[in-house]
């Protein structure tokens, strides 16, 4: 699973988890203010480095990439249809590439696909990017951020649980699956319904499962005396450092430059 920590050295996981959680952030807004498929390129390509730097396994990423592709083909076909340029003295954006049906007037443009295009290259880099962050970033990072922004302590702990225990649920239910499936059980069922009957078998035992190992998690915090104080402590305390400071320099100098790049010199729209 993506989500999991994926210890190393590199410069990526000795940087503090504000730092990371910030260049994460501007990296939203920048794919957010271009829709050029060209611009949205890049930032793939920028991710897709960051991803090879600290060695996620490609079939990992495969993984990621494979349930996607019904949801690639609907955004690229929707797009294609239902395309309005921004600025209409863009003619090239609105040519038609073909119909339909034959005679129809719902014809499939240039810009629409390009927009779809778009979609899709946000979509990917966006996922690139939020695994970069969580697999260069531990759960007592995280833990240590929320407390940093002044979360309710019973929130934090509620977030940092759930994301640890996002790969443990999916081992688990891998092994129901396998398990299931030496049974005899068959998931190609047809229709709706059949789908959600087929996977009855999954989702009962992983249900109880989530139940068992919830109240073991809560009974070891209270063998170890969890809310008895509401002072919050922590065996190392995260701390900004000269490579900070620098990396959040850059990182802002990306936002100022994607910012003039879009609206001072109207580049990046369709």
């Amino acid at each position: 699973m993506l989500i999991e920590y994926l210890p190393g050295d590199s410069l990526l996981h000795r940087l503090d988890v504000r730092t990371k959680v910030l260049g994460f952030l501007v990296f939203i807004i920048l794919s957010f203010l271009f829709q050029d498929p060209k611009f949205q390129l890049l930032l793939v390509l920028s991710t897709g480095l960051l991803a090879f730097w600290i060695k996620i396994p490609l079939r990992k990423i495969w993984g990621m990439l494979l349930p996607l592709i019904p949801i690639i083909l609907s955004i690229i076909l929707i797009t294609g249809f239902s395309f309005a340029p921004e600025r209409f003295d863009r003619v090239s954006s609105q040519a038609i590439l073909f119909y339909a049906l034959p005679g129809d007037r719902l014809g499939a443009t240039l810009g629409g696909f390009l927009m779809g295009t778009t979609f899709i290259f946000r979509l990917f880099s966006m996922m690139l990017a939020s695994t970069v962050l969580t697999l260069t970033t531990s759960i007592d990072d995280f833990t240590q951020f929320f407390h940093k922004m002044k979360v309710p302590v019973e929130v934090s702990m509620m977030l940092t649980t759930a994301i640890r225990f996002i790969p443990t649920l999916d081992k688990k239910r891998r092994q129901i699956l396998e398990a299931q499936k030496a049974r005899g059980t068959k998931f190609n069922e047809k229709g709706i319904i059949g789908s959600i009957r087929s996977y009855l078998p999954i989702m009962v035992p992983l249900f109880i499962n989530s139940i068992m190992m919830a109240n073991s998690l809560s009974m070891a915090m209270l063998n170890r005396g969890y809310g008895l104080t509401r002072t919050w402590t922590s065996m190392r305390e995260i701390s900004f450092a000269p490579r900070d400071y620098w990396a959040m320099t850059f990182v802002l100098l990306l936002l100022i430059l994607g910012a003039y790049l879009r609206f001072g010199l109207d580049l990046g729209i369709l």
